[in-house]
């Protein structure tokens, strides 16, 4: 008799525990996209299908890291962390707003926590921010060892391609140094220089992500007056004017080279 109570009672626990780890449950995306230098924000939602849901306490983390905290009474609380976001709750929604994402946080090793204790029992969930390609700002060079470019604040890592005219340098003709340097924010800076010299007419460097394949970055310098430098607009797979100008520029010089 002992022994069936027993089993009755942990079946009961057991089914108890299942329903109501059922009950409760938290809706968040799995998988978001931020643009470069945009605000993003994550929404964790809690729900109940049995109503009367009580929440304890509902935080977001990284990496074993709290983030934020909100405890029964609605008050948030903030831990130590190194980047600039803001946690805001109201009916069972805890926001996560980050004023621009960085990559040291992003990618898919980099997930964002989401965790609830509740009077009906407990429950997780995680989502990833994948940061797309950034290219700040590029800074060409001319002098009499050869032309150089430096790419700032990029993502992700990218190879750099040099065209003289309407010739390709990456043929290994030209001897191309580059270096690449990563800053405490998770960006990359790219300097890259051709062994060239007393270098004359116009160069073009640009920058090939290695993820995407693309170009995300390009400068056209030497002969004119003041160099002439593009960014390539990522924001639903569409280029800007002078970054379609400069591919362009890219596809000519390899016709001829045929």
């Amino acid at each position: 008799m002992m022994r069936a109570a027993a089993f009755q009672m942990l079946w009961f626990l057991h089914v108890f525990t299942a329903t109501t780890q059922e009950s409760v449950k938290l809706i968040l995306s799995p998988w978001i996209t931020a643009e470069c230098d945009e605000q993003v924000t994550i929404n964790c939602n809690a729900s109940s299908r049995l109503g009367g849901l009580s929440i304890k306490h509902m935080e977001w983390s990284q990496d074993k890291m709290s983030l934020c905290s909100v405890d029964k009474e609605g008050r948030i609380s903030y831990s130590n962390f190194t980047s600039d976001f803001l946690c805001e709750y109201g009916n069972g929604q805890l926001s996560l707003t980050f004023k621009r994402m960085l990559p040291v946080v992003s990618g898919r090793s980099k997930h964002f926590k989401c965790k609830l204790h509740s009077n009906q029992g407990v429950s997780r969930e995680s989502t990833r921010v994948d940061l797309q390609e950034c290219a700040g700002t590029v800074e060409p060079f001319l002098n009499s060892d050869g032309p150089s470019c430096r790419f700032n604040h990029v993502h992700p890592d990218g190879d750099v391609h040099w065209f003289h005219g309407s010739r390709n340098l990456s043929d290994g003709s030209v001897k191309q140094y580059t270096t690449k340097q990563v800053d405490s924010e998770g960006w990359l800076t790219i300097h890259s220089y051709l062994d060239m010299e007393n270098p004359r007419g116009s160069y073009n460097c640009s920058l090939k992500s290695t993820t995407s394949g693309r170009y995300i970055a390009s400068a056209l310098f030497g002969d004119e007056p003041r160099p002439t430098m593009f960014r390539y607009s990522t924001s639903n797979g569409v280029r800007s004017q002078a970054a379609t100008g400069i591919a362009l520029h890219i596809l000519i010089s390899l016709a001829v080279m045929k």
